[in-house]
């Protein structure tokens, strides 16, 4: 398959995200930025045109019923036309025409991750999931597929969100972008 038809267009200040090479990204946005649906549809993209066997990609909010109902519709438009067979409702899990699999999950359940391997992973509010998640859970599902992982939310003091933030703004692997609502001029 060549191209695709996606139904997605990005806002213009999402574009240099779509756009990156590092492996690790951080956003910080303000609510009704856009972030959620740019990265859904950065999941869908990235397992489209995939060359990895039996790859598997991840949206990972809070808690899976939070996750369900900020990102579950969009990941169903978004694929919609290029899913093999129908969106599994009960699993929160989507298969494209390549086989490549994008599943949503919930911080709130970290053994329901452990064990897996994903080619690609969005932690959304990650400053409201444990600060261990990352690195006892999340990290090793990355290290032998070579995954990428984007961290994404609104600022919530200085927790560990904030220091994942320092680090992606001082380290070349990284991508980061922060967007004000003041800036953007997407909201009154």
């Amino acid at each position: 398959m060549d191209e695709l038809a996606l139904q997605y267009e990005p806002r213009e200040a999402f574009i240099p995200f779509h756009q990156r090479s590092q492996r690790f990204g951080l956003m910080v946005c303000h609510r009704r930025a856009g972030k959620t649906v740019s990265c859904i549809n950065e999941l869908v993209l990235r397992a489209s045109y995939t060359n990895k066997k039996k790859a598997k990609y991840a949206y990972v909010g809070p808690f899976r019923k939070q996750a369900r109902d900020v990102a579950w519709e969009y990941l169903k438009e978004a694929t919609e036309g290029i899913r093999k067979g129908p969106p599994r409702e009960s699993d929160l899990q989507v298969r494209l025409h390549n086989d490549a699999v994008i599943s949503i999950y919930g911080a709130d359940n970290p053994d329901s991750i452990r064990g897996l391997y994903f080619d690609g992973i969005i932690l959304d509010e990650f400053g409201d999931m444990r600060p261990t998640l990352w690195g006892e859970v999340i990290l090793p599902t990355l290290l032998d597929r070579r995954g990428w992982s984007v961290f994404i939310g609104t600022p919530k003091g200085k927790n560990h969100f904030y220091k994942m933030k320092q680090r992606a703004e001082t380290e070349d692997n990284w991508y980061h972008m922060v967007l004000r609502a003041s800036d953007s001029g997407l909201i009154d």
